[in-house]
């Protein structure tokens, strides 16, 4: 069984990717969805327990196995990561912001230090995304350091689930009218290492990284981003600057994010 955890604070952004998870998931009797909870010790429990209990009711429509746990302590991130270690989670997914401050307990720097935990891939969906479909993965990649490893058993574990068509993106301003020996020498041996789900590489030469893929993800009607922060800078770049969360805040396009 797939175990996959979604954290609540019980804001917007935190029920909407509890409602995004199931939608992805949906009628999947292979997969466990647990509605996670973090308390601080004044809160009342017992309506934190309604709260999900509620949720696990109305997400149950839509898949049939959901449980809810709640737990308190002194960090949240440590207590969490412990937890879906234990659980030997398949992913979390985390909404991305919030507007009040019990809201920001999921944003952009916890949702960045949840990643950093290399527990397992974490999907961050933007506050407004609606599951549709996944028809179309986009790979932000740097050409470096391909090779079979643990994260790309991990982004193939996910192609698998979907089966969508994938695209693979570098951007690097220092692309001329062709590419240099070292790029094609990478894309060969990516190309080779993900040959079962045919994958279509596009080498765009901007100076700008998140315009790049901002348009690329709007031209090729990318469903969801997969990102490994450790060996690409975009995640690090992503909580940075303003600009930047601006960009990540206002798109309609999950992104997953897979340690190595």
């Amino acid at each position: 069984m797939l175990q996959v955890i979604i954290p609540l604070d019980f804001s917007e952004s935190s029920f909407n990717a509890a409602h995004y998870a199931c939608s992805m998931y949906k009628n999947r009797t292979d997969v466990n969805v647990i509605l996670y909870h973090f308390y601080e010790e004044q809160e009342d429990i017992a309506i934190a327990e309604n709260y999900l209990n509620s949720l696990k009711n109305e997400l149950q429509a839509i898949c049939p196995n959901i449980e809810i746990f709640l737990e308190s302590g002194d960090n949240f991130i440590d207590r969490f990561a412990a937890y879906a270690h234990a659980k030997k989670a398949y992913m979390i997914v985390m909404g991305l912001f919030g507007k009040t401050p019990m809201e920001q307990r999921f944003s952009g720097s916890n949702t960045l230090l949840m990643a950093e935990k290399n527990v397992c891939p974490v999907l961050i969906v933007p506050a407004n995304a609606k599951f549709s479909k996944i028809e179309n993965v986009l790979i932000t990649s740097e050409m470096k350091y391909v090779q079979e490893s643990p994260t790309l058993l991990e982004v193939k574990k996910v192609l698998k689930d979907f089966a969508p068509a994938l695209h693979i993106l570098n951007v690097d301003e220092k692309h001329y009218l062709a590419l240099t020996e070292t790029v094609k020498a990478e894309r060969d041996k990516m190309e080779e290492l993900l040959k079962e789900f045919s994958p279509e590489f596009y080498f765009m030469r901007l100076y700008d990284f998140h315009e790049a893929v901002n348009l690329f993800t709007e031209d090729r009607n990318i469903d969801i981003i997969i990102i490994a922060p450790k060996y690409h800078t975009f995640f690090e770049k992503l909580f940075k600057t303003q600009h930047t969360k601006k960009l990540v805040y206002q798109s309609k396009v999950p992104v997953l994010a897979i340690h190595e």
